[in-house]
C-alpha cells in the first residue's frame, strides 16, 4: 500500500502537501482507483494547467504584487530542493564508523550519523525543531559534505526575503545582518563591517598566523607540543575534526540533556538592534526558550554568551591548562580560606546564537588562552594581528581604537572557518571578530600556560586604559601567583628550559610584584579602594613574591628595571633565551 507524503515524513512542509506531482509508474497500485483524498493527497495537476492558472491569476495583479508573488514562489522552490536533499541524506544507510576513531582525539567507540527529524510531542518547547541545511553541518564521516551556500535555506524563513548576501574569500555565501524597520535596514553598520570581514583572506595550511593541525594525530604528546609552541609564538591553532559534532537539529531537549541548559534558564540576551542604538546596553532579560523560539523570527538577531557548563577541554588536551594545575598543586601549601568555586565553574561556557549575528572586534581582558569549538553550525572568525612598524613597536593605539571605525588597515587579518567538531585556540589578547551566518551552538573556555605569559602581560596592559572592564580579575591574579609559587616544584626538565623562557618568566615576575598595575579601570576604583584588598592577603601572594624575588636576584635584575626590559622585548614570536634556574629555588622545596 502506498503511503502518503505526510505518512512518509510527518515533518513535510506545508508547501509540499499540495500540488505534489507523483512520478509515473508502470506498476498498478491498489489505490489507483481510489480518490486522491482517500490516499491523503490532492490529485496531481499537470504543469500546463499550472502555468495557465498562473497567467490568468497574475493578469489581475499590479506589477509590485506580481513580483512579490514570484519571489515567494522562488523561495518555496528553494525550500523544496533543500528538503529533498536533506530527505535523501537521511534516507542513506548509516556509515560504518568514523575513519578517524582509531587514530585521533575522537573516541574509538565514536560513530556519528545525522539524527532523524524529531517527531512532535506534547511538549511544545521540546518539539520545536530547527532544521539546519545539510551543508551547514560538518559530518565527521564525510568532510566533502561541507557546502558553501549558507544563505538559501534562511532567506524568507529566518531572515527577510530581501536580505543581501555576500561571498567570503573561501567561497562561503552567507546572509548579511538585516533587521528591516520602515523599509530600512537598521543594522547597516554591522552589514558594512561584515562585508569588510568577508573580503579578508581565508586562513590556509602554512599560514604565518594560524597553525592548522589534524585531530587524527596519533601521538597526543606531539599535538600538545605543537599547540604550546604555536601559542607561545602568538599564533592561533585550529585542530580540525578534534571533537564530536552535534546533531543536525537544535532543540531544547538537546540543550537540557547534553549541557543542562533548561528552557527556563534566565539569561542575558544580546540584541543586535539594541546594540546598534545603545552599544553600552545591548542586553534584554529573558530565558533560553525565548532565544530558541526566536530563531525563525525575521525581526531579531540575538545571541547568548557565557552559559556556565561542565564541559571543558577535551580530556586529551587538559594538560594544557597549567593554571588549573597550579591551583591543585599549591592548595596545600597556600591554603585559600575564602570560597573559590568560580575559578573552576565559570571557565567552561556555552554560547547559543541565531543566524546573522556579528560580534565586532574584541579581545578577552583576563589574559588567558581561549578555546572554542562549535557543536552545531559554522562560525567565521576573523583573526587580527597588529602590523609591526619599522621601529618595532606594536601599535597599541590602533588596538584601542579598533572598535569604533573598524579600520583594519593596521592589521594583518585571516578568516578561519570553524566547522562543527573543529577546535580553535587563541593566545591571550587575540583580537578577533565573529560572524555566525547560521544558528550556532558552541562551547569553550580559557586557560593559562607558562609559555604564553608574555602575551598575558601585553593583554592585561591594554585593559588599564580608561574605560570600564566588566570582567572581575581577582581570580586571574590569584592564579598567576599560584603559577609563580609552583615554579620551585616544577619537574626538573621544565626548570632546565623546556618551558621557562626569558619573556614569559619576566612577564610573570612583573605581574606578581605589581598586581595593581594590571587591574582594569573599574576594578581599581572599586575592589581596590582599601589599603589591603582581600586578594593581596592571600598566602600564595606572599610565596609568589618570595619566589620571583629570588629569580630576579639569580638573574641579577632589579625589579625597577622590569618595565623597561619588557618594553624592549618587542618581537611577539621570540620567547627569549632559555632561563636556567639551577638550584636557586631549592630553599622553597624543603617542605616537600
Amino acid at each position: 500500500m502506498q503511503k502518503s507524503a505526510q505518512e512518509v515524513n510527518p515533518k513535510l512542509p506545508d508547501f509540499l502537501r499540495y500540488n505534489c506531482h507523483q512520478p509515473e509508474t508502470t506498476q498498478t497500485s491498489p489505490n489507483a482507483a481510489r480518490p486522491a483524498h482517500k490516499i491523503g493527497m490532492t490529485r496531481a495537476v499537470s504543469p500546463e494547467r499550472k502555468r495557465e492558472y498562473n497567467r490568468r491569476y497574475e493578469r489581475k495583479l499590479p506589477p509590485e504584487a506580481k513580483q512579490k508573488r514570484r519571489d515567494a514562489q522562488a523561495a518555496c522552490k528553494r525550500k523544496l530542493r533543500q528538503h529533498r536533499s536533506t530527505a535523501r541524506a537521511l534516507a542513506e544507510p548509516p556509515q560504518p564508523a568514523n575513519t578517524l576513531a582509531a587514530t585521533g582525539i575522537l573516541s574509538p567507540a565514536f560513530s556519528w550519523t545525522p539524527s532523524p527529524v524529531q517527531d512532535k510531542t506534547a511538549d511544545g518547547i521540546h518539539s520545536q525543531t530547527h532544521n539546519f541545511p545539510q551543508h551547514a553541518v560538518a559530518s565527521a564521516n564525510d568532510p566533502g559534505m561541507r557546502g558553501l551556500d549558507l544563505a538559501s535555506g534562511m532567506l524568507g524563513t529566518q531572515v527577510p526575503l530581501e536580505t543581501e548576501v555576500v561571498t567570503w574569500d573561501d567561497g562561503h555565501i552567507t546572509i548579511l545582518p538585516t533587521i528591516m524597520r520602515d523599509g530600512q535596514n537598521i543594522l547597516i553598520e554591522d552589514l558594512r563591517l561584515t562585508k569588510k570581514l568577508a573580503a579578508v583572506p581565508a586562513s590556509k595550511s602554512g599560514s604565518k598566523f594560524v597553525t592548522h593541525l589534524n585531530g587524527a594525530i596519533t601521538e597526543n604528546e606531539l599535538l600538545l607540543i605543537e599547540i604550546r609552541s604555536s601559542l607561545a609564538a602568538g599564533k592561533c591553532v585550529i585542530v580540525h575534526e578534534a571533537v564530536r559534532p552535534g546533531p543536525l537539529n537544535l532543540t531544547m531537549e538537546y540543550l537540557e540533556k547534553r549541557y543542562g541548559i533548561h528552557a527556563t534558564m534566565p539569561v542575558d540576551i544580546h540584541d543586535m538592534e539594541l546594540q546598534a542604538k545603545h552599544p553600552a546596553q545591548p542586553h534584554v532579560p529573558g530565558v533560553m526558550r525565548d532565544l530558541i523560539l526566536g530563531i525563525n523570527n525575521q525581526n531579531e538577531h540575538r545571541y547568548v554568551l557565557d552559559c556556565p557548563i561542565a564541559v571543558g577541554l577535551p580530556p586529551e588536551l587538559v594538560p594544557l591548562d597549567e593554571g588549573q594545575m597550579a591551583w591543585h598543586r599549591t592548595i596545600k601549601d597556600c591554603p585559600w580560606p575564602w570560597p573559590w568555586p568560580g575559578i573552576h565553574l565559570s571557565t567552561p561556557c556555552a554560547s547559543v546564537s541565531q543566524g546573522g549575528v556579528l560580534i565586532p572586534p574584541c579581545h578577552d581582558s583576563k589574559g588567558q588562552n581561549a578555546y572554542f569549538f562549535p557543536v552545531i553550525g559554522i562560525q567565521l572568525r576573523t583573526l587580527l594581528f597588529p602590523k609591526i612598524p619599522h621601529d618595532g613597536k606594536v601599535p597599541f593605539e590602533a588596538t584601542k581604537f579598533l572598535c569604533s571605525p573598524h579600520d583594519l588597515d593596521d592589521y594583518d587579518a585571516e578568516t578561519v572557518t570553524v566547522y562543527p567538531g573543529d577546535l580553535l585556540i587563541q593566545p591571550p589578547g587575540q583580537l578577533h571578530a565573529e560572524y555566525n551566518p547560521n544558528p550556532v551552538l558552541a562551547h569553550g573556555g580559557h586557560f593559562f600556560t607558562y609559555g604564553t605569559l608574555y602575551h598575558t602581560h601585553s593583554s592585561r596592559s591594554l585593559e588599564v586604559t580608561p574605560g570600564n572592564n566588566s570582567q572581575a580579575q581577582e581570580c586571574t591574579d590569584e592564579t598567576l601567583w599560584r603559577m609563580a609559587a609552583l615554579i620551585p616544584w616544577l619537574p626538573p626538565d621544565k626548570l632546565l628550559g623546556k618551558c621557562l623562557h626569558a619573556k614569559p618568566l619576566l612577564a610573570l615576575c612583573s605581574m606578581v610584584l605589581k598586581p595593581r598595575k594590571y587591574m582594569g579601570q573599574s576594578l581599581v576604583t572599586t575592589s581596590h579602594k582599601k589599603k589591603q584588598p582581600i586578594a593581596l592577603r592571600s598566602s600564595s601572594y606572599t610565596r609568589a613574591c618570595a619566589v620571583v624575588t629570588k629569580i630576579l636576584q639569580h638573574l641579577d635584575i632589579c625589579p625597577q628595571d622590569l618595565p623597561a626590559m619588557l618594553k624592549d622585548l618587542t618581537s611577539f614570536e621570540d620567547m627569549g633565551e632559555v632561563i636556567d634556574l639551577g638550584r636557586c629555588l631549592s630553599e622553597f622545596t624543603h617542605t616537600v
